[in-house]
C-alpha cells in the first residue's frame, strides 16, 4: 500500500512540476558556474599578463645593468689599448729583437695580468710580449679604417684553449722597426676578466649571463651555479624551446640584428626561465640574461596565487548564493525542511565567508571595493549604450547617453590609474624627479582645471597667493599636480552647493638653497568624524555612514597622496569637523633655482590641420577607427599601418613630404613603435630626421616617455588621448617643420 502511495505521489503534477523546477535550478548552477569559472580564467591570465609586463621591464632594467658592467671592462681596455700606442712610441724601438722586450715592459706597466701585448705590421706580422712571432690570420682586421676594433677569438700557438678579447688600436703613424712598419698595436684579453666584474650574489647565484654575438654565437659565459645551455650556439638551443610570453625567438634574434632590447618568459628541460636581451655599446656583441622564474617572480607568483584564491572563493560564494536564491524563486516550496536547509546552508556560507576574510582582510578588502566600484561606471556604460541604441532617432536622448558614457568612462579611468599608482609605490619604483618648475604658476594651473570642475556647481573657489620670494624651484611637477588636484577635487566632491573651497599659498621661510612653501585647501564641506582621521591615509579607508554610495572611489586617493608627499620630502595634515569642513594642509622644502632664468612659454601658433596627411601605427582595430574619426573631423587624411614595420615600410616607400607627422603605438607585434621610430629617423632622405613623430600609446610612466625620447619621438601622449591635447601638439610641431601652413 506503501508503494502505491509513493508511485502516485511521484507522478502527480506537483511531482512533475517539482522535477522541472529541480532541472531548471541545476541548469541555472551550472550555467554560473561555469561563467564564473571562465571570468577567474581570463582575471588569471590578465593577471598574468600583467604580472610579466612589470617583471619584464625590471628585468630588461637589470639586464641593462649587467650590460653596463660589460661594456665599463671593454672601455677600461679600449683605454689600455691606447695607452699601449703611446707608450710603444715613446719607447723609440729601432731593432725587432727588443720589440718583444718592449711589449713586455707595457705589459707590465699596465699591470695586464691575464694578457698579452701585441703589435702588428703592415705584412700582418704579429709580435707579442711573450716573444711569438708569426704571420697574423684576420689580415682584414687590419685593413679597414676603424679606429678601434674588438674581437673574440682562441689565439693560434697555445697549449691553452682560452678564449681572448682582442682590442687592436691602429697607430695614428705607422712606426718603422728596421725592415717593417708597424701599424697597429693591440692587447689579447683573457675573457674571464668579465667573470671578476659580476656579483656573484646576484639573482642567488643562480643568474646565467652569456655575450654573444648577432647571429647568436656564444663569446663567453659567466659562470655559476647549475647547469644550462651548452651548446656553442644558443638561439639554436632556444628554437626548440617554448616560448610562453613576450614573444618568439625570432622576435629574440631580431633583438640581436638591430641591437635592441627585450624580455621573454620560455620553457627550457621543464623549467620556466627569463632571458633579456641588451646590446653592448661599441660593438656587435649582445648580452643575454637568463634567470629562473622561481627566483625572479618568487614574490609576485605567491601575490598571484592569493588573488586567484580569494577571486575564486568569492566566485564560488556568488554561485552557491545565487544558485540558491534561484533554486528558492522556482520552487517556492515552503515547508520546514526547505526552511532549515536553507538557514543551514546560509550558516555554512556565512562561515565559509568570514573565515576567507579573516585569513587576509585587506586583500579582501581590495577585491570587495574594487568588484563594487569597477562595476558601478561599467554598469553605467552598458545600460547608457543600451538606451542610446534603442533610441537612435531621437538625438538629444543619444547625446544625453553619451555625455553620461563619457563621465562612466572618466570615473573608471581614474579608478584604474588609482590602482596602478598604488602598485607603483608599493614595488618602489615611483621616482621623484628634480626639475626646475614655476611653483605659482603650478598651483594656478590646479586652480584652473578644478574651476572647470565647478562648472554648473553653485560652489565658490577663492584663491589666496602670498607673493612669493622664490617661485622659481627644483620639484616634481607632476606628482605635485596629482596631490593638489586630488585634494582640490576631493574638496569639490564633499562641498554642497553653496559652499567656498579656499586654496592657499605662501612661503614660510628660506635658508640656504632650500625653501620651505605652504599650501592648504579648505572647504565648507561635509566634513569627517574625528574617530576617522588617524585612518584617512590609509589604502582603502572610507569613511561609514552611508556616503560610500554618493561618494564613490577606490579609498586609495589619499594613500597615494601621502605617499607622494613623503617622497617629495614634505608632511600633510589635516583638520576637519562634520558639518562644518575639512582643512588639509601641505608644507614642503624645495631647492631654489638660483639661475632665476624664467622660461617664456611660447604660444603654439593656431593652425589650419585642414589638408594634412598622417602616418598612424596602430595595431588595435578599435583604436585604430577612434584615431581615424578623430583626425577625419579635423579635415586630416588618415593612413594606417598594423605595425612598426608596415609604418617603416609606408614611410620609406613614400616621397620626401608626403606625410605631414606620424603618430606611434609603441606596444606592437613584428616591430614596436620604439624601433619603428629609430629605423625612420636613421633612412637617407631629407624628412626622416625632421617629420614630427608623437608617441599615442598606454604606456604612462616616466620611463616610457623617457625611452620614447631617445628613441627619437618628438612628443608623448598617453592613451585615452584628449582630442585638444592632440591637435595642439600635431600644431605645435608640424608648425616648427612647416611654419607656412600656421595662420
Amino acid at each position: 500500500m506503501e508503494e502505491e502511495k509513493r508511485d502516485v505521489s511521484e507522478n502527480t503534477p506537483k511531482a512533475g512540476l517539482r522535477r522541472r523546477e529541480r532541472s531548471l535550478s541545476l541548469a541555472a548552477v551550472a550555467l554560473l558556474t561555469v561563467l564564473a569559472a571562465a571570468g577567474t580564467l581570463l582575471f588569471y591570465r590578465y593577471m598574468e599578463d600583467t604580472l610579466f609586463a612589470e617583471r619584464n621591464t625590471n628585468f630588461i632594467e637589470i639586464s641593462d645593468k649587467v650590460t653596463g658592467i660589460i661594456e665599463l671592462v671593454v672601455g677600461h681596455y679600449e683605454k689600455a689599448a691606447c695607452s699601449a700606442e703611446n707608450l710603444l712610441n715613446r719607447a723609440g724601438v729601432s731593432k725587432r729583437a727588443e720589440l718583444s722586450g718592449c711589449l713586455e715592459e707595457i705589459r707590465r706597466c699596465l699591470e695586464l695580468e691575464r694578457g698579452l701585448v701585441l703589435a702588428f705590421d703592415a705584412q700582418s706580422g704579429l709580435y707579442a710580449s711573450d716573444g711569438t712571432v708569426r704571420i697574423w690570420r684576420d689580415a682584414a682586421m687590419l685593413s679597414n679604417e676603424d679606429e678601434i676594433q674588438e674581437a673574440a677569438t682562441i689565439l693560434e700557438d697555445r697549449a691553452e684553449d682560452i678564449t681572448h678579447i682582442l682590442f687592436i688600436k691602429k697607430l695614428d703613424e705607422p712606426l718603422t722597426v728596421e725592415d717593417a712598419s708597424l701599424t697597429h698595436v693591440g692587447l689579447a684579453v683573457d675573457i674571464s676578466v668579465f667573470q671578476d666584474a659580476f656579483d656573484p650574489e646576484m639573482f642567488r647565484n643562480q643568474s646565467h649571463v652569456y655575450v654573444v654575438s648577432p647571429d647568436g654565437s656564444r663569446l663567453y659565459r659567466h659562470v655559476c651555479e647549475g647547469g644550462f645551455i651548452d651548446d656553442y650556439n644558443l638561439l639554436s638551443v632556444l628554437e626548440s624551446c617554448e616560448f610562453i610570453h613576450g614573444g618568439t625567438v625570432e622576435d629574440l634574434r631580431r633583438n640581436l640584428l638591430e641591437r635592441s632590447s627585450g624580455g621573454y618568459e620560455f620553457r627550457y628541460n621543464g623549467k620556466r626561465y627569463f632571458v633579456a636581451a641588451s646590446s653592448v655599446a661599441q660593438t656587435d656583441w649582445a648580452v643575454l640574461t637568463f634567470v629562473p622564474m622561481e627566483v625572479l617572480g618568487a614574490g609576485t607568483s605567491a601575490f598571484l596565487n592569493k588573488a586567484i584564491l580569494y577571486v575564486s572563493v568569492i566566485a564560488a560564494l556568488v554561485v552557491l548564493m545565487m544558485g540558491l536564491a534561484m533554486f528558492t524563486l522556482l520552487s517556492r516550496r515552503s515547508d520546514r525542511r526547505v526552511i532549515e536547509h536553507q538557514r543551514h546552508v546560509n550558516e555554512l556560507l556565512k562561515g565559509a565567508a568570514d573565515a576567507a576574510n579573516a585569513a587576509n582582510v585587506a586583500k579582501s578588502n581590495f577585491l570587495s571595493h574594487m568588484s563594487h566600484d569597477i562595476r558601478t561606471p561599467i554598469n553605467g556604460i552598458m545600460g547608457m549604450t543600451d538606451i542610446a541604441l534603442k533610441n537612435l532617432d531621437d538625438r538629444s536622448r543619444v547625446l544625453d547617453c553619451l555625455k553620461k558614457i563619457e563621465g562612466s568612462s572618466g570615473h573608471l579611468l581614474s579608478l584604474v590609474n588609482d590602482v596602478l599608482d598604488m602598485s607603483r609605490i608599493e614595488s618602489g619604483k615611483t621616482r621623484i624627479s628634480h626639475e626646475p618648475m614655476d611653483l605659482r604658476r603650478t598651483v594656478e594651473h590646479c586652480a584652473s582645471i578644478i574651476t572647470g570642475q565647478l562648472s554648473g556647481r553653485d560652489v565658490e573657489l577663492v584663491e589666496a597667493y602670498s607673493p612669493l620670494v622664490h617661485p622659481r624651484v627644483f620639484g616634481d611637477e607632476l606628482h605635485l599636480r596629482q596631490v593638489l588636484i586630488n585634494i582640490l577635487g576631493n574638496a569639490v566632491k564633499f562641498t554642497p552647493d553653496g559652499g567656498k573651497i579656499y586654496f592657499r599659498l605662501q612661503e614660510l621661510d628660506a635658508e640656504g638653497n632650500t625653501a620651505r612653501f605652504r599650501l592648504e585647501v579648505e572647504d565648507t564641506g561635509i566634513g569627517m568624524k574625528p574617530e576617522f582621521l588617524p585612518h584617512i591615509f590609509e589604502a582603502f579607508a572610507q569613511e561609514d555612514g552611508g556616503t560610500r554610495s554618493t561618494y564613490t572611489g577606490t579609498g586609495l586617493g589619499m594613500a597615494i597622496t601621502k605617499k607622494f608627499v613623503d617622497l617629495m620630502g614634505g608632511t600633510i595634515a589635516v583638520e576637519s569637523r562634520v558639518n562644518v569642513g575639512t582643512c588639509f594642509r601641505l608644507e614642503l622644502p624645495m631647492e631654489i633655482d638660483r639661475r632665476m632664468q624664467v622660461k617664456a612659454e611660447t604660444d603654439v601658433p593656431e593652425m589650419d590641420l585642414a589638408g594634412l596627411r598622417v602616418l598612424v601605427a596602430e595595431d588595435n582595430e578599435l583604436n585604430l577607427e577612434i584615431a581615424r574619426y578623430i583626425l577625419e573631423d579635423r579635415g586630416i587624411e588618415m593612413v594606417p599601418a598594423a605595425d612598426g614595420q608596415e609604418a617603416l615600410e609606408a614611410f620609406a616607400a613614400s616621397p620626401p613630404g608626403f606625410f605631414d607627422g606620424i603618430l606611434m603605438d609603441v606596444m606592437m607585434p613584428v616591430m614596436d613603435g620604439l624601433a619603428s621610430t629609430r629605423a625612420i629617423r636613421a633612412l637617407e632622405r631629407g624628412d626622416a630626421k625632421t617629420i614630427p613623430i608623437v608617441a599615442m600609446t598606454a604606456n604612462a610612466y616616466d620611463e616610457d616617455k623617457r625611452r620614447c625620447l631617445e628613441a627619437g619621438m618628438n612628443a608623448h601622449l598617453a592613451k585615452p588621448v584628449d582630442e585638444e591635447t592632440l591637435f595642439r601638439v600635431l600644431a605645435q610641431y608640424i608648425g616648427a617643420v612647416r611654419p607656412e601652413c600656421g595662420h
